[in-house]
This record gives structure tokens, sequence and C-alpha cells, in this order.
């Protein structure tokens, strides 16, 4: 439930603030299950605001004031000590202020998910930071005479008293891949902060900069971190862990890669915790118990099995009915603002923000190190020049991430020069092998993950830098062999080490086909016909086609997951509002004008907003191998194409 604003007003401010503080009450009171605690200052410029639940148990606090700063926080910064010592976390905030403040390249060494805000009152300075990937999400939203910032983009329009719309460029790229790619989001005018981003506005000059490090720089340094160290990191991690929230934390140990190394981190940093496995896949359970019987030590570990979820089977069981899924999609959307994939049709959302205040501790982040998004023949295309590498690569993400029909072709396209985009900064920053897909994968899809930049609460080790730099140090091959994996389990916990992954057995082929869950099965089918009659960034034809194989139950699992989308489309427009009718009329009828009025289509971030003032942190100088390859004579032939003539504009 934790919402965080921030906003520069050159007018009027305090009057301002104080209405947009009033509309996002009034819309979330319902959502925060009247369980928020407010904190928040305005000044004659800038302002900063949080809510946060009363019953936190986390001793990191989300608002500070030290009578100098005010410092707003969302999530938790595990492995602070790196970066000012051993502080308590209630005196913590200030001080990991003052720090990044001087200097911000420290941010980065906190483990995702974290963002930070500071003001100075003093001096009418507001400074705001994301992580090192972004995950700890921060939207924003440019007015004529200011700014908004926000975790939640609702919030950063109510408070700003702006109407909500969709936005063109965010949903046609959902409509093909699923979700909402470069600093897209499902909302018109508001923006997603990438992560190493470093936001300063000035209130008493009312300048505004903005210095990233660029991400390549970030993850693929000369000093790359070893093995050693990257362990210590983990085990820094978990003890941060312990002594931020009360209470002998769960880790969750599957037979897997990820949460063994994120549990072997916690068990050698000596962290007094509980073990808990499931049995929900065929002999994974039997794999995390060998792992605790080979441990040299006692330690609790409980199983949940899948027969102890769920509800009690009554005496005369009737089958579930159905439930109505477009008002199953809006409810979504009330909730996670549009930014949760279709994939969560048919899984019921939260009632409240405030329902969820556990301590999770997950795997996320260890795909960087596995090749999560690498085609079968990963390698053989790795050995290809890099001309035909990149087209390779681009086409396998391309068909991996975009469904063969249902898509608009403009959706299409727009996917497509976001890949080869993404792949081309990759190797301008100098990455020439199938790491560029790792770094597609950090930059457009980690980041994006839902579930854990949503809450307080998440914490996700394997996302640390030091862990992402020595993945992004590894060859393809050795992702593919899963060699950090391995090596840092040697050294946490030797016992483990020569114990196999688990991996699933391939499923026994059916007698008979599975069911699939069907979107025209539903109950209310025909409101969902009617609302894909026309839904943005979808082929209509196809979608026909789409929509009667479903009703005649010959669709396909990838016809459905297509169907899903575009009704998660459609019912964003009920979502739209709901958000208005707090909003003033004139709002809304201002909005709707400038709907009314054609417009260029919108612009990739790369342009930059204008008046915003970009200073570069630190530059990439490229390294010895990328200028050997300027000096071939097939690169030479590659910059006279088409693609390389492309890439060399990007380059300047």
């Amino acid at each position: 439930m934790e919402t965080l604003v921030a906003y520069t007003f050159h007018a009027d401010s305090v009057a301002r603030a104080a209405a947009g503080t009033a509309r996002v009450e009034a819309y979330y009171s319902g959502l925060w299950d009247h369980k928020a605690k407010h904190k928040g200052y305005d000044g004659s410029t800038i302002g900063l605001h949080v809510w946060d639940r009363d019953d936190t148990s986390c001793f990191w606090p989300s608002w500070h004031d030290s009578g100098d700063l005010r410092v707003a926080s969302l999530h938790t910064p595990l492995g602070y000590q790196r970066v000012i010592g051993d502080v308590p976390p209630y005196d913590a905030p200030g001080r990991l202020a003052h720090a990044v403040r001087r200097t911000p390249a420290d941010f980065l060494e906190l483990a995702p998910p974290f963002t930070m805000a500071v003001l100075e009152p003093q001096q009418e300075r507001l400074d705001l930071f994301t992580d090192s990937i972004g995950v700890g999400r921060l939207f924003q939203l440019r007015l004529a005479d200011g700014w908004v910032w926000s975790n939640r983009p609702v919030a950063a329009l109510l408070f700003a008293g702006v109407a909500a719309a969709a936005a063109p460029r965010g949903w046609s790229f959902a409509a093909a891949c699923g979700w909402f790619m470069d600093d897209s989001t499902p909302y018109d005018g508001v923006l997603a902060v990438p992560g190493a981003t470093h936001i300063v506005s000035d209130g008493r000059s009312r300048r505004l900069t903005v210095s990233r490090i660029e991400t390549t720089s970030v993850w693929s340094t000369d000093s790359l971190d070893t093995v050693e160290e990257t362990a210590e990191a983990l085990q820094d991690v978990a003890k941060s862990v312990a002594s931020l929230w009360p209470g002998r934390p769960t880790v969750d140990l599957s037979g897997g890669r990820d949460s063994r190394v994120v549990a072997a981190a916690f068990l050698k940093a000596g962290v007094d915790l509980k073990l808990n496995s499931y049995d929900a896949v065929p002999g994974e359970l039997q794999v995390a118990e060998s792992l605790v019987q080979a441990l040299p030590f006692e330690v609790e570990h409980a199983t949940t099995s899948r027969k102890t979820i769920g509800i009690k089977p009554a005496t005369n069981p009737q089958p579930p009915k159905p439930p109505a899924l477009a008002d199953r999609a809006l409810r979504w959307h009330r909730y996670a603002e549009g930014l949760r994939p279709a994939s969560y049709l048919f899984h019921a959302p939260p009632g409240t923000l405030a329902n969820v205040a556990h301590l999770a501790i997950g795997g996320a982040g260890g795909e960087v190190a596995h090749g999560h998004f690498y085609p079968v023949d990963v390698l053989q295309l790795d050995a290809l020049p890099l001309h035909d590498k990149l087209n390779a690569f681009g086409n396998r993400l391309q068909a991996r991430l975009t469904p063969t029909a249902g898509p608009a072709a403009p959706a299409r396209a727009a996917v497509a020069e976001q890949i080869e985009r993404v792949l081309r900064t990759a190797v301008h920053g100098g990455i020439e092998n199938a790491t560029m897909i790792d770094y597609f994968y950090v930059v457009e899809r980690l980041r994006r993950w839902g579930t854990t930049g949503e809450r307080s609460g998440v914490v996700s080790p394997l996302l640390v830098p030091s862990f992402v730099r020595s993945a992004f140090a590894l060859s393809p091959a050795q992702r593919v062999d899963n060699t950090l994996h391995r090596e840092l389990v040697r050294r946490l916990i030797p016992e483990w080490a020569d114990i196999p992954f688990f991996k699933p057995d391939r499923p026994a082929p059916r007698t008979t086909p599975a069911r699939l869950r069907c979107l025209a099965d539903a109950p209310d089918r025909d409101l969902i016909q009617e609302l894909l009659r026309d839904v943005d960034g979808f082929d209509q034809q196809a979608l026909n086609t789409l929509w009667a194989a479903s009703t005649a139950g010959a669709s396909s699992a990838a016809a459905e997951a297509t169907l899903n989308q575009a009704l998660w489309r459609a019912t964003f427009n009920q979502h739209l509002d709901e958000i208005n009718r707090h909003l003033p009329s004139s709002a809304t009828a201002a909005r709707a004008e400038q709907q009314a009025t054609p417009r260029q289509p919108d612009k990739p971030s790369s342009a930059g907003p204008p008046a915003l003032k970009v200073t570069p942190v630190r530059r990439l100088v490229r390294n010895p191998a990328v200028r050997r390859l300027a000096a071939n004579p097939l690169w030479k032939t590659f910059r006279r194409t088409r693609l390389g003539r492309s890439w060399r504009s990007l380059s300047k």
C-alpha cells in the first residue's frame, strides 16, 4: 500500500498540493483499507508525501525527519551498511541521504528494489533516486509548470489533477508483447523513470537536472566482482534482513537453482531462519529434503503440501462457479494500475492494497545468470558474425514475445524496433555476444515484474548489484551450465555443491488433451464479446477468428493468451472512468479536448523531454575487444549496411 508523491510546482504550490493530497486520499482510502498513515512536507515550490500502513513491522521507516532533511523511502535498502556503516535503522535514512547526495553512484550498491526521495526545505531542493535496475518503481508526469513523481501512476495523475487516459504507445507495446516497454506506462503522459537515475529539482532556480549512469557500465565494469565478493554481498543482504525485520524469516527452498543460492547465503550468514518447501512439482520436494539432510547442522524445515492449500472440500462438492472475467480484469487494474500482465486474469486479485504485509524472500533476478531468454540454439547463433548475430537474436526475441495472430501490424513493428534498439545499445556498450539478450532481459523485463516492486517486504537477494555484475561477466556457455550458481553454492554451503539442481521430467503424453481455460467459457461471455469488438492495438479480423475458435472449443493456449490481453486492454477504459470521477470536470473536459486534437505519435524516450538538462555521470570507454573489432573488414562491411548506418546514428 506504500505510496509516494513528490512534486515541483512553479506557483501556488501549497494550495495545489492540499487539493492533490485530498484527491489521492479520496481515491485510495478504500484501497488502503483505511489503514494508511500520512507524512509529508509542502514547501513554496517543492513537496514530498508518503502514505504507509500504521502497523508496519519493518524497522526501516518510510518517513524520516532529521530537521534539515525529509526522507521518504519505498522498500528497504538491504545492504545499506556497506554505504554508511552499521547505523541503527531508525537513524540511518538521514545518514544514507547525505551519503548518496554526495556520491550518487553509492546508491547503486543497495539491493533493489529501493526508491528514495530526499527533500531539503532550507534550500528548496528535492532529490529522487532509483535503484540500479529500477525495480523499486518511480513514474513521472510533466506539467506545464512543474513535475509530479510517484510509485503509482494513478497517484501522480490525481495529485496533479490531470485526467487519466490510455497511452497509445504503451498499450501498443502491451498488445504485442504483454508489457509496457521502454519508458512507457498504461497512462498517457506518465513515463517510467529508468534505473540508476538521480533527479534533482532546484526550486529556487526552477531547474531540473537528471543524471543517469549508463546501465552497461553499471553491470559491465573493468573490475568485475569475484565469486567470493558476490557470496559476501549475498550474506550482507541476509544479515540486513535479520536486522531490519523482527522474528525469524522464512526462506523457501526448492530443488532449483535460485532458491538454493538464496538459502545458502542466509545459512552461511548464521541467520536464525526456517526453511519451507512445497510439493507442487513431483520429485522437487525430495531434492529439497536431501539438501536439508546434507547440512552439518540442524535447521527447522517445514513442508507445505498442495493438499493443505485452499478450502476443505464439502460433503457434496459442487463445481466452483466460473468468475465474471471482465469484472475481474477491472479489479486487477484497480489493484495494480494496469501494471500486472494479463496472465493474472484467472487469478483472484487482492481486495485491498493493505492485505499483504508479511516478509517474502525469493529468488527473482537469478535468471540473469542462466540465460532466461536464450533460444535453444544460442551457442550456435553466438558464433555468427556480429551483423548476423544481431538479426538472429532480434528475430528469436520477436518470435518469443509476439504471438503469431492478434496484435496489429503497428504494435508488432513497435516491439521489433524496441528489441533492435536495446540490442544495439548493448553492442554500443561493448556487449557483443549472447549477453546482449541478458541485457535486454534486465532492461526490458526484469524491472517490470509486478510482485517484486509492488509492495514493501519483498526481498530479492539475487538483485544485489554484485550478483548482476558477476552474471554479466559469464560467457553464454557458462550461463547455460549454471556456473555462477554452482560456484556460489560451493563457497556458501559446500555440502550442497554435488547435489544436482532439480529438473522436472517431461510430462507423459495425455490420452485426452487438457481442457484449456477459454475466455468464451466465462459466464459474462456476451459482455466480453462486445468488449472485444474494437480493441486498440489488435487486428480485429484476427481477434474475431480467435474468439470463434474459443467459442467452438478449438482454441490454443497462445490464442487464449492473446484474447486475455485484448480483454485486459478493453477493460482498462472502465478503470480510467473510475479514476476520472475523482477529478474536477474541467480536467476531464481538457483531456477530452486534447484527445480530439490530432497529434504526432509518441516518440521513444531516447529523445528526452524538452527543457530537461541531462548530465551524464559516467561515460563508457569501449573495451579493447571492441576497438579490435572496429578495425576488422567484416565490421567495416557491417557499418555500410542499413543496420550499420542505424547503429552509427545511435552511437553519435
